[in-house]
């Protein structure tokens, strides 16, 4: 079983592409970019109609012992530590390979200091989903576009419509997870059947938060 990290670089829309040809040359072999949008949590941005930004996000299979030297890269070549450059942040991945007939326990990174938290919901509801959120302390998020992909058992119109979803991804301390979770989950009313799903991800190492930059502030 290889050990390594998912590492999401999260930028403005027109910069992945180039950040991920440059992290290929640094060792990593396949990257993914998803369009979505920040949420700039501002009332005079929803006054002016610019609460939403155009981002997007880059997902990046990296083995661990390149994940350090890709945070250095992203320090120092693209300078993602500062203000409005994007944020980074690693998920620790186990890829299983069934030929080795190995099964070792996974580890629940229950010391991560931080946690993404993915809710999955309809179309149009991101935003809502996201304003529960910062009611409960979230400072943003990124709201990703995505298709639904689930049949109902009694389905049998013989035109198959892929419902539209919006993906709210945020990273938040641990100390903050439960109650941003919690307040998701009732306000959206995720009991119901199909109104949506949300999980949360051990996360493991970050760049370019909010609080990170406070405290680079305050140390200089």
């Amino acid at each position: 079983m290889a050990v390594g990290s998912c590492v999401f670089v999260i930028v403005n829309r027109g910069n992945a592409n180039q950040l991920l040809q440059v992290v290929q040359h640094l060792g990593a072999l396949r990257g993914t970019i998803f369009l979505g949008e920040g949420t700039v949590p501002s009332r005079w941005a929803n006054w002016l109609g610019i609460s939403k930004t155009e981002k997007e996000v880059l997902l990046i299979a990296v083995p661990d012992e390149l994940r350090n030297n890709l945070y250095s890269l992203l320090r120092q070549r693209f300078q993602m530590h500062k203000r409005y450059k994007g944020i980074v942040f690693s998920v620790p991945y186990r890829a299983f390979h069934p030929e080795t007939g190995t099964h070792r326990p996974f580890n629940r990174y229950e010391d991560a200091p931080y946690v993404c938290l993915m809710t999955v919901v309809e179309k149009g509801l991101g935003q809502e989903c996201m304003a529960h959120a910062r009611a409960a302390g979230a400072q943003g998020g990124t709201i990703i576009h995505a298709h639904g992909a689930g049949v109902p058992q009694d389905f049998y119109f013989p035109l198959v419509i892929e419902p539209q979803k919006e993906i709210v991804l945020i990273v938040t301390k641990r100390e903050n997870a439960t109650a941003i979770r919690d307040n998701i989950y009732t306000q959206m009313q995720l009991e119901r059947k199909g109104s949506g799903i949300l999980f949360a991800l051990p996360v493991t190492q970050t760049l370019g938060l909010y609080e990170e930059w406070q405290q680079e502030r305050r140390a200089t």
